[in-house]
C-alpha cells in the first residue's frame, strides 16, 4: 500500500496553505484579504445568496479597503509603531487570526466544512464549497437583517468609511503632528458620527 500512496502523492498537485481549495486555506486567504483591503478577494471568498447579502459583502469589503488605506498612510507618516496607535497592530491581529485558524479542528462533510476554534468550541463556524472553492456564507456573520435594519447598517458603514477616508487624507496632508493626535481625532469623529445618525427603524420594546 505504501508504493501506490507515494506515487499518488507525487502526481497529485499540492495545495498551498492559503489556497481557497481547502477550508483552512479559504479562511487564511480571507483573513489576509481583510487585512490588506483586497476587495476582489473578499467578494470572492464570501458566499452571498441574495442581493441583500451581496450589498453587505460589498460594504464590508469597501470598509476593509478604506482601513487598509488608512494603515498605509499612517505607516508612511508615523512609521509602523506610530501606525499601531492609529489603527491597532493589524499585522499582529492577522497573525493571531492565522494561528487560531491553524489550530482549529476542521471536519469536511461533502460540500460543508465545520470549523471549531479551540477558544470557541460552542460556536462552530461553517464554510460551503462553491465552484471548487470554499467560501464563508454571509449568514455566518450574524442573523439576517430585515430591509430597514440592513439599510441602517449600510448607512452606518458609509458614514464610518467617510470618516476613515477624511482621516486618511488629512494624515497624508500632515494635518496631525503625531500619531496620538490622529488617533484621538478618529475616536472623536466616529463618536460624533454615531451620535448624530438618525434612527431609521422603530425602537423595539421587550425581548
Amino acid at each position: 500500500m505504501v508504493a501506490p500512496l507515494a506515487a499518488a502523492q507525487q502526481t497529485r498537485p499540492t495545495t498551498a496553505p492559503d489556497d481557497p481549495a481547502t477550508p483552512r486555506g479559504a479562511l487564511r486567504t480571507l483573513n489576509q484579504a481583510m487585512r490588506d483591503g483586497n476587495v476582489a478577494a473578499i467578494r470572492q471568498l464570501f458566499l452571498a445568496t441574495t442581493p441583500s447579502e451581496a450589498r453587505m459583502v460589498d460594504a464590508d469589503a469597501a470598509m476593509a479597503a478604506a482601513l487598509a488605506r488608512l494603515r498605509t498612510a499612517a505607516v508612511e507618516a508615523y512609521g509602523p509603531r506610530g501606525a499601531d496607535l492609529v489603527t491597532g497592530d493589524t499585522d499582529a491581529g492577522a497573525a493571531d487570526s492565522s494561528a487560531r485558524i491553524d489550530s482549529a479542528d476542521v471536519v469536511v462533510t461533502g460540500d460543508v466544512a465545520t470549523v471549531v476554534y479551540r477558544d470557541e468550541k460552542d460556536s462552530p463556524f461553517v464554510l460551503k464549497r462553491s465552484g471548487g472553492q470554499w467560501k464563508v456564507p454571509v449568514t455566518q456573520l450574524g442573523k439576517p437583517l430585515d430591509p430597514a435594519a440592513l439599510d441602517e447598517r449600510l448607512a452606518d458603514l458609509v458614514v464610518q468609511r467617510k470618516v476613515v477616508q477624511e482621516l486618511t487624507d488629512q494624515i497624508r496632508q500632515k494635518k496631525f503632528a503625531t500619531a496620538e493626535e490622529a488617533r484621538q481625532a478618529w475616536r472623536t469623529r466616529i463618536l460624533q458620527a454615531a451620535t448624530s445618525q438618525p434612527t431609521t427603524r422603530p425602537v423595539q420594546q421587550g425581548p
